[in-house]
Order: structure tokens, then sequence, then C-alpha cells
């Protein structure tokens, strides 16, 4: 029996719960707590006694560096007749309170029963992770699940304008608190398994909005004194500020027992390189500014550095945390034989804004059996100042290893770099990035922080005979329909109303996959020579290349990040490639 679709798109609607934090802390990060671990290569500052000693990290543990689990209910619209108005009792009289509360502040005479009975809306339970140290305007990703039976497929809706708040389920309803974050944004259910594989399996009830949590409230970070007393904590609260904080102040001593921490903004690079790299640097950090005892404390790092003796990272931050007067005495390290000395030395010395340093990290990027090589291309891309560092990522981009391709193109994108030209799609649909460079061809699809694709090769096209979608058997339903016969010039389009279901005729769609992805998926504007673009959406753009990849239409390379448990958690990703 066939549903009678409504068509209600427009409320602006949501909501999130917060349930606390998780329990993976970044103590472990500093080597000051056992609460959790974290991926990556990170330092443990408290097992070097000479790296610590005297230093900011002696005296204190960090908290208020978890990830902060947020959980709620929400509503999604711009469904077609593939919702459902099924769900929870206490969920559907909040949401009747909520619209009727926005339809009253918009001046909207909308009635919550037609729209939540609606089979154009979805309500929808939405779980996300506030980063440690978010700053305002900050976006992390979002996961959203149909509440209920009856809603089919999330396709092609969106979760519109929604209060994430601190939440709590009473016997008498939910009661609201604090707002933290908004979230806003398109559903992105993924063509792809969890490793990034094309598949049919598809549960089209759930999906992402990726970048679609935007940080209302600061996330402060504490550090607490081990043994608290009031000059200490002044004393560490000038050293910060003097060292970190610029023309704003970034520390402030609330107590004897701690100081509360703002990160400040990083523009240009990601929240969590420089939020966690600002932390080692605050725990490595002198407080004494007595240039006998610093000079001898250098001496030691720099002989425990030559000899690799204790953690070479922390021995190298501490370094880095005294500054400008260690390059003179670290210089000399560059002709180390040792690979880690070297790394090390050359990091160092790039941090610290000398060129000679970034060409020591370089080496390290282009070194195949180097283990550094993938932390030189993220320093690559952070380092300021430094013109050689995005010479060398450009050299990169044809790397024959895909993984280092792409890393630099990461790390290449952070800097601005010419060599990158970014379109943005339809306002938040997606954004697609053109990688002006030679070697073999290569499409990276991103499936966290936010739609994005990169495309390695700005002439690469679509080679007919070709077709999409072919046999589907996920249930998804498609707004386009590409074709193109032996030795054809144009791909034809046929493209689906999603509200009417009716087919346009037949429209010459180009081969230039560049061209194609904008035709396909930026703003529709018509005008008097026809539409000139159709707003399809970030999934179905990528299920297209997957299926000319498959085919071999499309002779590129196609990796699509995967999402696992720690992308969830706004963690470390990796990646996966067919």
């Amino acid at each position: 029996m066939g549903r009678a679709p409504t068509y209600l798109s427009f409320i602006v609607l949501g909501l999130i719960i917060s349930a606390g934090c998780s329990q993976a802390e970044w103590e472990e990060l500093f080597g000051m707590g056992n609460s959790g671990k974290q991926p990556g290569s990170d330092p443990e500052l408290a097992s070097d006694d000479v790296a610590l000693r005297n230093s900011i990290g002696e005296l204190v543990s960090v908290q208020g560096v978890a990830l902060n689990q947020v959980r709620g209910f929400g509503l999604v619209v711009d469904l077609v007749d593939s919702g459902g108005s099924d769900g929870p009792e206490v969920v559907r009289g909040y949401l009747t309170k909520e619209i009727r509360r926005r339809a009253e502040i918009g001046g909207n005479n909308v009635s919550a029963v037609d729209l939540l009975d609606s089979y154009d809306t979805a309500m929808v339970e939405i779980d996300g992770f506030i980063p440690a140290g978010a700053k305002k305007g900050d976006r992390f990703d979002i996961r959203v699940r149909a509440l209920g039976s009856e809603t089919e497929s999330l396709v092609g809706g969106r979760l519109f304008l929604a209060d994430l708040k601190i939440y709590a389920a009473t016997p008498s309803g939910i009661i609201g608190g604090k707002t933290l974050a908004r979230a806003a944004g398109g559903i992105y259910v993924p063509p792809f398994t969890r490793n990034g594989r094309p598949t049919d399996n598809v549960d089209l009830r759930s999906g992402y909005v990726l970048g679609g949590g935007i940080v209302d409230e600061p996330r402060k970070i504490r550090l607490v004194l081990n043994d608290p007393r009031h000059s200490v904590a002044r004393q560490i609260e000038r050293t910060i500020n003097s060292r970190y904080g610029g023309s704003k102040k970034i520390a402030e001593a609330e107590s004897a027992g701690f100081i509360e921490l703002l990160i400040p903004e990083f523009k240009g690079r990601t929240q969590r390189f420089d939020t966690r790299r600002l932390l080692e640097l605050i725990i490595a950090t002198p407080l004494s500014t007595n240039r006998p005892i610093l000079d001898e404390k250098a001496d030691k790092l720099i002989e425990a550095l030559d000899d690799r003796d204790g953690n070479p990272n922390a021995t190298a931050l501490a370094l880095e945390a005294i500054g400008k007067p260690v390059i003179e005495k670290l210089t000399p390290l560059l002709d180390s034989q040792s690979k880690t000395t070297h790394f090390y030395a050359s990091r160092t010395l790039l941090r610290l804004g000398e060129r000679e340093g970034a060409i020591g990290v370089a080496e390290h990027a282009h070194d195949a059996k180097s283990d550094y090589r993938d932390e030189a291309i993220i320093e690559l891309g952070a380092a300021t100042d430094q013109f050689v560092a995005g010479e060398h990522l450009e050299r990169l981009l044809v790397d024959e290893d895909t993984d280092i391709r792409i890393a630099a193109y990461k790390a290449l994108r952070k800097r601005r770099h010419p060599a990158i030209k970014t379109y943005v799609l339809n306002k938040d649909n997606m954004i697609m990035d053109v990688i002006d460079c030679r070697g073999k061809y290569l499409v990276y699809a991103q499936q966290t922080d936010m739609p994005r694709l990169a495309i390695f090769g700005k002439n690469m096209i679509v080679r007919p005979p070709a077709i999409f979608p072919g046999k589907r058997n996920d249930g998804r339903i498609l707004q386009v329909q590409l074709s193109a016969a032996p030795r054809a010039k144009d791909l034809t389009l046929v493209y689906t109303n999603k509200r009417t279901m009716a087919n346009s005729p037949p429209l010459e769609a180009p081969l230039n996959l560049v061209r194609l992805v904008r035709y396909l998926a930026d703003t529709p504007i018509k005008r008097d020579d026809g539409v000139t673009a159709f707003g399809v959406d970030y999934a179905e753009i990528l299920d297209i290349i997957s299926a000319f990849v498959e085919t071999d239409t499309l002779k590129a390379k196609f990796v699509v990040e995967s999402i696992d448990k720690r992308a969830e958690q706004g963690l470390e990703r990796e990646e996966s490639e067919f």
C-alpha cells in the first residue's frame, strides 16, 4: 500500500542529549594517568625524568581532555514517503513542545501533529562527540538513527538547526539544560561498508551529518596541581600566558588547586593537532627562566637525544619548550646517522622556525624506509613561514604510495597551496578539491569531518561505454541515471525529481569528472538554456564514482575513508582502497 506524502520540509528542529565524558582520557597522552589509551605516537613525558624535570608537567595532572559524548533525539525532514510517525512517546511529546515553541517564535502556523504524523519526517536518535579543547564554532560529526519501525530510509533527508544541550530523561518527560552546541545538515547514508567497500547491504535507516555539530560553548582544559599552592598556580599561569598566550590570556589560576586553559584559535590547521601540540608544550615547559639552569637542561636533553636515551619524543618536546636558545646546540644533530635522532632534531628546528629543520623533516617524508614518514608529512603541513615545506609536499602528490599521496594532499590543503583548487558545491552539500598534478589518477573521499572529495588530475574523464546505476539491490532511491554508448562524446543524464518522481528528458552531461561532479552536485539554477546543476547529494556522487571505477569506465583508484569505532569518536582514522 502506497504512502501519501505531505511534503512538510521546512521545520528547523532537533535536539541532542549530553551524557557526560568518555572514559578515554587524553591523560595517557601525557603519561599522567591510566584511564584509557589513545591511538598514535603520543609522548609519555612522565616516563622521562630529564624531559620532565623542573617543568610544569612535574607539578600537575591534566583534566578535561576526554571526548564529551552527546546523545539525543531530533527530527529529520525533507524525506519523501520514506519516514514514519512512530517512536517513543516521551520523544514525541518533547518534539511536539519544541515544534510549537519554534513555530510561535517564527510566526509560523504549523501543526506539530501533522508534522510528526507525516511520512516525510522521521524521529531520530542522535549521538556525537565534542572534542577536547573545542572552541566556539568548531565542528564535529554526528550520527543519526531512525526511531520506530515505520521509517524506511533517511536518504535525502536533513536534520535542521538543532539545539544541542545537556538533557535528562525523567518519569515526566525530557528536561533541558544549557546549550552546548547546534547541529544541522544533510544526512549522509554511505553506500559503502565501514571499511570503504561498495556494498548492497546498506542500513538506510541510519546515517551521519558530517561536521554537522557546531560548538557553542568552548571547552576548557584544567591543570590540577599535585600540591596545591597559590604561588605555584600563579607562576604557572604567568609562564603559560607569556609563552603561548600572545595578545590573549589562555591560562587562569582559578584557585590554589588548578589552572583553567582555553585553547586559542589556530587558523589554517586542524583543531586536534594544535590542541595536542599546545598541551604537549605546556606540559614540557620549564618554570625557571634562569639562563644557566636552562642551558644545563638543554645540554642534558641534547645528550639524551644524541644517545637515544629515554623517550626521544618527550626529549624533543622539552627542547622545543626551552625555545630559540637550543637552536645552536641542536643543529649538529642534523648530521646524526640515527634516523630517530635526525628526525626529532629536525622536527624541533622546524617548529622553531629554522629552514634546516624543514629540509631535514622533508628527508623523512621522501624516505619510504623511514619510520617517521607519516609524521614528517603532517609536520610539513603544519609548518609556518616555510615555503620549502609546500614544495616538498607538492612533490609527494605523485608518490607511488597511494597513502602518501593522500597524506600529502591533506597536509598541503592546510597550506592553501595553489596546486589545490577548491569548489564549495550547493552550500553544505560537499566540497570538491581538484589537485593539479601528474601521476596516476586517484579519487579520495572523506566520510568524516565534512563531505569532501579530492580528485587527483583535473583532466580525468569517464570513458564510454558507461552506465549507472546498473543492477541495484539496496533499496536506495536514486536521483540520477547516467549512460553512454561506445565512442559517445557526452554522458546521457536522466534526473528524477524526488518530489514528483517525474523523469527529466535525456540531458547531456560532461565526461570530464570535475565538470560532471559540479554539474550534478552544485546548486540547481534554472536558466533559459536549461538547468545548470541538480544538487545531487554527496552519497550518490560517491556511488556514481564507485560504480564507474568498478566497471573500469573511470580508470582511477578510488579510496574511501573508513568509518570505524575510533573515527566515530573523533580519533585517528584509517584508509582503505578498492
